[in-house]
């Protein structure tokens, strides 16, 4: 029956109000207007191609790589804020919670799209990366779709060995589509 068909379709994408500490963050980074120094402009590319990595890792499910675009070297360690609050968590319990939801156990094909970055510095060795995002899951078996769109504002690191790093990871989705089966099963029980 069509009606109940367009029902179920309505009930699997649900949109969600933005993290409001996310959102004035990001707000503060697209009314930052300073120029660029020529410095900032040198280091601009390395920061950027960490948050690439991250999200290729994802994709690929290679976690070291996943591993190495985090640091616990700042000085609040590592902390991530994905919708549930802050969590403070090593660069290992990280990959081990995006090996669980997206992990080849999933048989799916994660990709990841990052795009429409401002980089804000605060000083030399810190900065803030503003990321539009969008993720799309496919289930191999059945072709069932998760899809979530929102952006990222990333602590970004320059490490003792000279790399930058992800310090501080912040998501928030403003809408998503269906959920990923990890989720629904851990929901069930």
């Amino acid at each position: 029956n069509k009606i109940s068909y367009r029902k179920e379709i309505a009930m699997q994408n649900i949109t969600i109000p933005y993290n409001e500490e996310t959102l004035a963050l990001a707000r503060e980074i697209i009314r930052d207007v300073r120029p660029y120094t020529p410095e900032q402009l040198a280091e601009i590319p390395a920061i950027l191609a960490t948050k690439a990595r991250y999200f290729w890792a994802n994709d690929l499910n290679d976690w070291e790589v996943f591993k190495d675009v985090y640091t616990d070297e700042a000085p609040e360690g590592f902390r991530v804020s994905m919708g549930a609050g802050e969590k403070h968590l090593t660069p290992d319990e990280q990959v081990g919670l995006n090996q669980w939801s997206i992990g080849p156990q999933e048989n799916m094909v994660p990709m990841h799209f990052g795009h429409n970055q401002i980089v804000q510095f605060i000083d030399d060795t810190h900065a803030r990366v503003l990321t539009r995002m969008n993720d799309r899951h496919t289930y191999k078996d059945n072709g069932e779709v998760y899809a979530g769109w929102g952006f990222y504002v990333d602590d970004m690191l320059k490490c003792s060995d000279g790399v930058w790093r992800i310090s501080y990871v912040r998501l928030s989705y403003g809408v998503m589509e269906n959920q990923l089966r990890c989720i629904k099963n851990r929901n069930k029980g």
